[in-house]
């Protein structure tokens, strides 16, 4: 139905408009100047379109801000000048803060920090600073502590005057001492030092220096020294024995017999030896005394028959003992060291003299370097220079062994004989090069030379009697007190007492070397020629006790079991190669 109303109104329409053309015409010309007059206002007064029917983009103002700060967030906006619609951002906060600048709160010095700060001039944060202290010191004057005088530094000091720190400075010595002339105050004789002193002209220091002993005698027409009673007409007989400990085991027992006196140079190997050394001293020490006894070191197989046993008292419970020389250090704490210890204690209470090794060659409370061992001052036994006597050596008790040179004087010459108990190689190479510098002897006796007889060091093991040691005193003899190839702490052949290496360093001066005793009833040997196994055999003499008898310029051996050189033996050609001359 409306589909024919709208026909009709159209068909309408039509005829009217053919009835009427002029009408037409003018309302289609008044419709066309309202559109043109439109399309010119929008391009000619465009605000008003924008205004009223909101055609059309905005016209901004500048935009107005409020800044962002450390910790708010800022914000602009602009408006619409023509319709006023406001538009605003916003200005994300900085995060940042606007620091003034470095103010110091407390200064800074030499051994203090200081401190500055500043202040955020958004947000009012503080942030602190710490300034490191300068190290500087501001001091203050030296002042003199010391006065340096001649051949004496002085010192001085000066103080910070801000924290109190002090520092010191040698003042040097301006000059060497002004010294007078030497004057004697003990002239030196042929058997003791003499002294010999001198002053300073400026500080009045006085120095003093040994003179020592010449060595000469000063004979007189019956041959007679009249220093020191030295008889030239028959020299004194004395002999050295090596005594066999009556077991297989490694240790020392040394006897030097001069006339009434006697010498024993340790008590090894085992407690039980005691009995062993006793029946061999009765026919050399009949008053029961003997009056010099050396303890080299504190190993067992030094000191066991010192004390004994239930059945067999020690020496020390055994004998009168005059003087007693001990070593200066030991690292033991066994029971057998303890018991040592306390036996050197009960010997002080019968009247023993007890030194040290130290005391001895520094002559020290009453303790001599030099023992005479005969009236006629010919025969003596000197207490040698060792580098442990000052210094503990924590990993080897050998090398705190007292060394002992026995000195002959005859008048073609002096002979020594050689005693250094278990010195080790480091011990030995020190000892070398101290007496290397001739400055360092105190007497004509403090010395380290060419010997007659040397008893090997550490019962012939591959760390003692070094090259540097045998090329110095090149031995004629050598004395070995061990069980010779006693596996007992070891399976290698090669280092069993005597060693290898120990015969072909004393090889290249002598081959005459003797040993006490003989292993038995060896393990099998493998087949590099070591032992399968480590035992302790059974034991028969080598050469038994070995002893050397002089007199004079003469030297006669004789060992209780034969004098056969060990090259010689059987073991020997088994065991050993001869590498030496």
């Amino acid at each position: 139905m409306a589909k024919k109303i709208t026909k009709t109104k159209a068909k309408k329409a039509v005829k009217a408009a053919k009835k009427h053309p002029v009408a037409v015409i003018i309302i289609v010309a008044i419709l066309l100047i309202v559109v043109i007059a439109a399309v010119v206002l929008y391009f000619v007064k465009p605000d008003l379109y924008h205004k009223h029917l909101g055609v059309g983009a905005h016209t901004y103002t500048e935009w107005e801000t409020t800044d962002a700060t450390c910790n708010k967030d800022g914000v602009r906006k602009h408006y619409c000048t023509v319709c006023g619609e406001e538009e605003t951002e916003v200005i994300p906060a900085t995060h940042a803060h606007a620091y003034d600048e470095w103010k110091i709160d407390i200064e800074g010095d030499c051994g203090n920090d200081g401190k500055k700060s500043r202040q955020c001039t958004d947000c009012g944060e503080k942030e602190s600073e710490v300034i490191p202290a300068t190290g500087e010191h501001i001091y203050g004057e030296w002042s003199t502590v010391t006065e340096a005088v001649c051949g004496e530094d002085g010192e001085k000091v000066h103080t910070c005057t801000v924290c109190g720190e002090e520092e010191s400075e040698v003042i040097s010595a301006p000059r060497e001492h002004d010294y007078t002339e030497w004057v004697v105050s003990k002239e030196a004789t042929c058997g003791e030092d003499g002294k010999k002193t001198r002053s300073c002209n400026i500080c009045e220091h006085e120095d003093i220096e040994v003179i020592p002993a010449t060595g000469n005698h000063a004979l007189g027409s019956d041959n007679i020294c009249t220093v020191c009673g030295y008889n030239a007409n028959g020299a004194t007989e004395f002999s050295i024995h090596f005594l066999e400990l009556g077991n297989g085991q490694a240790g020392d027992s040394i006897l030097i017999d001069c006339g009434d006196t006697e010498v024993l140079i340790d008590a090894g190997s085992q407690a039980s030896s005691a009995k062993t050394i006793k029946n061999y001293l009765k026919d050399y020490c009949t008053d029961g005394t003997l009056e010099y006894v050396i303890t080299t070191h504190g190993d067992t197989d030094h000191i066991s028959a010192f004390l004994g046993t239930t059945e067999a008292k020690g020496i020390f419970y055994e004998y009168e003992i005059g003087t007693l020389i001990k070593f200066d250090y030991s690292n033991k704490t066994t029971q057998m060291y303890n018991n040592y210890l306390n036996a050197v204690n009960v010997l002080k209470g019968k009247g023993t003299t007890v030194y040290t090794a130290s005391q001895c060659y520094e002559e020290k409370d009453g303790a001599k370097r030099q023992y005479y061992l005969d009236d006629a001052h010919t025969v003596s036994i000197n207490i040698l220079y060792n580098y442990y006597y000052y210094n503990l050596d924590k990993n080897d008790e050998n090398n705190h062994s007292v060394v002992t040179l026995l000195t002959q004087e005859l008048a073609s010459g002096n002979k020594h004989y050689l005693f250094t108990g278990d010195l080790e190689g480091d011990g030995e190479s020190k000892m070398v090069d101290y007496y290397a510098n001739p400055a360092n002897s105190k007497s004509a006796f403090d010395i380290l030379p060419k010997v007659e007889v040397y008893k090997a060091g550490h019962h012939g093991s591959r760390t003692s009697s070094t090259a540097k040691l045998m090329k110095v005193i090149q031995p004629k003899y050598v004395a070995v007190c061990c069980c010779c190839g006693q596996p007992e702490y070891t399976k290698e052949n090669a280092n069993t007492f005597p060693t290898q290496e120990m015969l072909d360093r004393v090889g290249v001066y002598t081959d005459k070397i003797y040993v006490t005793t003989l292993a038995t009833g060896f393990p099998p040997k493998d087949e590099n020629g070591n032992y399968t196994a480590i035992k302790k055999t059974g034991n028969t003499s080598m050469n038994g006790d070995i002893r050397f008898f002089i007199k004079g310029d003469e030297l006669e051996l004789k060992c209780t079991n034969g004098n056969t050189i060990l090259k010689d033996t059987e073991w020997f050609k088994n065991n050993r190669k001869w590498n030496g001359i």
